[in-house]
């Protein structure tokens, strides 16, 4: 297919009293230009103005004729060319749409080998094939051994950021769950630091809470006799209240129903 243009010979410009117009509207529209009317002249300015219109829409008109009588050869031609490029587009279709259910057959099975190399690679339990998934993996410019690397270095990192969260001091339990949820080890590492950051300020509420009024005058205390119908247990529960609460005691007697 070749598409073969004959040799188009340009149109010569179009010719026409170009001059002889521009003396005779410039010298005739002139006095139009600067010119002022009485209310006795309105008659005669519309009439004017209407000579004006009619002669510029017949400027207009020519233009349009002579632009159409130009055009219309290339009309003609720009009509077949659309025409073949019609026919052509149908082919381009019926063939474009066999191209992408291949390649999406491909694609797919692709998929399903990425998953089989990952279920072979023995990753952690908690870690999905989603969470590590390229959508540049189905090119077909990505080989599988360049998948299979990329997973092995992915494994080798999760593991070693286990081991990192593992051995914290502090809240290692809370990061390994934060992290097998996202493997996301920064995440993790923020997650401690706001723990720690929580437990430090409940210290020094609590610290805050025990300390002494400086100015307080310390309550007198003194020794209050009482008798409590209790069992053994309830016995050793008085007694935790007590020391709990920094209070001296002592038996006086002890009494059995």
């Amino acid at each position: 297919m070749e598409l073969r243009v004959q040799p188009v010979t340009l149109p010569e410009a179009i010719e026409f009293n170009f001059s002889e117009l521009k003396q005779e509207i410039t010298e005739r529209t002139s006095a139009y230009v600067g010119m002022v009317y009485t209310d006795d002249q309105i008659k005669s300015a519309k009439s004017d103005v209407a000579m004006l219109r009619k002669f510029t829409k017949a400027l207009s008109d020519e233009r349009i004729r002579v632009k159409k009588d130009y055009l219309k050869p290339y009309d003609e031609f720009e009509a077949k060319v659309k025409e073949l490029t019609e026919i052509v587009d149908k082919g381009i279709e019926n063939i474009d749409k066999q191209i992408k259910i291949f390649d999406q057959i491909k694609q797919d099975q692709k998929r399903l080998n990425i998953e089989e190399l990952f279920k072979a690679m023995d990753f952690p339990k908690f870690v999905k094939i989603e969470q590590l998934w390229n959508p540049k993996w189905l090119n077909a410019t990505y080989s599988m051994n360049t998948i299979e690397a990329e997973l092995l270095e992915k494994k080798n990192e999760i593991i070693r950021n286990c081991h990192t969260l593992a051995a914290l001091p502090n809240y290692s339990h809370e990061a390994l769950i934060f992290y097998q949820k996202t493997l996301d080890i920064v995440g993790a590492l923020d997650k401690v630091h706001e723990l720690i950051e929580l437990e430090e300020a409940k210290k020094k509420m609590l610290a805050k809470e025990e300390e002494p009024e400086e100015d307080a005058v310390p309550e007198p205390k003194m020794w209050v006799s009482f008798e409590a119908f209790i069992n053994k247990t309830q016995a050793g529960l008085l007694k935790e209240f007590f020391n709990d609460h920094n209070i001296e005691f002592r038996p006086v007697k002890i009494k059995e129903d």
